[in-house]
């Protein structure tokens, strides 16, 4: 199946906030439109200059992750957590840092001898922990290449569940997105209004990227894709919402944004015409790019919210029915617009 083929790819993908090199390529040989590229590194697909209306899709391109910040005399590796971590993910887990100064790719695992007095109970500090890649001192990690900074990201491989309708794998936050606008820009059809497809760096450092490329694109209208967490597992929640197989949330809020109502119904009225599963959601605990975009001249602007199982670890879920209608229903809001340019002035 090529949609989650290309998921996949771009799960297995390393891309810490600040160095996305890896998934702004695979975008670039993904996505059938002319790019650029701006100085703080956000990629753009789709013409900036164009004079009739612009719709934005944004999907963050990096995901959550570590740097290096210190290697010892004896050769184990401290470091440094970007974006938001729980403690109980990462320990014990493998991982692969790349060496920026030659490419090269050591794999590690994360390891910490608890105190004495260590409570079983809690989880081990993350700066308590440290990654063992089996080197004897630091002289042979840095000979290998591996330098303060370089990012560390968790060593998995994405795949397919057994069942075949879900896929497993890191950096669903949010290679998702990316994928669902790799497919929405190379499916639009339309002729009146320009789509501008805008893969933004450095979400998971506080949403960076988007703060600059919100200027150069200055659409007439914006939809921001991402994922959260599901609260449809056991004691997720006080009662079951963002449930995986439903379909995208039209997200009222996050904690960065006010979704523009009017785009949302307008939405959930195509949605409701074109049988589509959606789900209201609500980003309580968490923002995204739509709080850079929104601010930028008052552009209608929403979030379309993908539900994913256990985000910012090593292995989350998502359902390819949940993609696929994400995609069916922005490309279906594309072609009401496209024939419509009168309703972008109703929102």
């Amino acid at each position: 199946m090529k949609l989650a083929n290309l998921l996949m790819k771009l799960s297995n993908l390393d891309a810490l906030p600040g160095q996305e090199e890896q998934v702004r390529l695979a975008l670039k040989e993904e996505i059938q439109l002319s790019s650029q590229q701006d100085a703080f590194g956000n990629l753009y697909f789709g013409n900036l200059t164009a004079t009739r209306k612009k719709i934005a899709i944004y999907a963050h391109m990096d995901e959550v992750g570590f740097f290096v910040h210190r290697i010892t005399e004896e050769g184990f590796v401290y470091f440094y957590p970007i974006g938001g971590w729980w403690g109980h993910v990462i320990l014990g887990q493998t991982v692969r840092a790349t060496c920026r100064k030659n490419g090269y790719t050591l794999k590690g695992v994360v390891g910490t001898l608890p105190k004495e007095n260590h409570d079983m109970k809690s989880v081990v500090p993350i700066n308590e922990m440290y990654i063992d890649f089996g080197a004897s001192s630091a002289e042979e990690l840095i000979a290998a290449g591996l330098q303060i900074g370089d990012m560390i990201l968790p060593d998995t491989i994405a795949n397919y569940t057994f069942n075949q309708q879900k896929i497993i794998g890191k950096a669903l936050d949010n290679r998702v997105a990316c994928t669902v606008m790799s497919e929405v820009l190379n499916q639009y059809q339309g002729q009146n209004c320009e789509v501008i497809g805008v893969a933004t760096v450095q979400e998971e450092a506080g949403t960076r990227g988007s703060k600059v490329a919100v200027k150069n694109v200055d659409a007439d209208l914006n939809l921001v894709i991402d994922v959260a967490n599901g609260k449809d597992t056991p004691k997720a929640a006080q009662f079951a919402n963002r449930i995986l197989g439903n379909g995208p949330g039209l997200v009222l809020a996050d904690r960065t944004a006010l979704g523009n109502l009017k785009l949302l119904d307008f939405i959930k009225e195509i949605a409701e015409e074109k049988n589509l599963n959606w789900q209201y959601d609500l980003l309580a605990g968490g923002g995204t790019d739509a709080g850079s975009v929104q601010l930028f001249n008052g552009k209608p602007t929403l979030v379309l919210c993908i539900p994913v199982r256990y985000c910012h670890s090593w292995h989350s879920i998502v359902d390819l029915k949940d993609i696929q209608r994400t995609i069916d229903l922005i490309l279906a809001v594309l072609e009401v617009l496209d024939k419509r340019s009168d309703i972008f002035e109703q929102f």
